[in-house]
């Protein structure tokens, strides 16, 4: 494999795993919020207009920048009644089938979200709610987040393809299921 290729998918994949083990700690975040609402609402009789929304924008930051870090792990749903029993070069070919949907689907995702990032800046677009915060935001959070997934996608193609073509593999980080 190129080491250009190797050198890319080894900061993709250490990338996604910072990002990873730090988005996860967003749900201690959210966790905190909703435990704050309840003892404020319960005990002081006083309650928040903005604590369920901010748990919602905690919960998609963590969906959303946790996303490639997943795909890394190999945490992703697939239909694992047939790909289990498949050999990893059997797993790389489908793999890289299924890489070209999830690259359109991917480039559509980050094409639509800027143009929603664009129009929210512009218009300083707010959430319709009573606290009304700006969405531009957790919108420019989401692009965030569906790029570092295209580029934790390109790495698995590229690591797919070394196993598809029987290079040596040494070099791919073993954190997701690739055997």
């Amino acid at each position: 494999m190129n080491k250009a290729l190797k050198i890319y998918v080894r900061h993709v994949d250490a990338m996604s795993l910072r990002i990873g083990n730090v988005a996860k700690f967003l749900i201690l975040a959210m966790i905190g919020v909703l435990a704050f609402e309840a003892i404020s609402r319960n005990f002081f009789n006083s309650s928040h207009i903005w604590s369920l929304e901010i748990t919602e924008y905690i919960n998609v930051t963590y969906y959303l920048l946790g996303g490639a870090y997943t795909l890394l792990i190999g945490g992703h749903v697939r239909m694992d009644v047939f790909y289990t029993n498949w050999s990893a070069k059997k797993k790389a070919i489908f793999d890289i089938i299924t890489f070209v949907f999830g690259l359109i689907f991917l480039v559509m995702l980050i094409y639509g979200g800027s143009k929603s990032v664009i129009y929210s800046l512009k218009y300083n677009q707010v959430a319709y709610s009573a606290w009304a915060p700006p969405v531009a935001p957790i919108k420019i959070i989401s692009v965030i987040g569906i790029v570092l997934m295209l580029l934790q996608n390109i790495a698995e193609f590229i690591k797919d393809l070394a196993i598809a073509r029987g290079k040596d593999t040494s070099w791919i980080r073993k954190i997701g299921d690739r055997s």
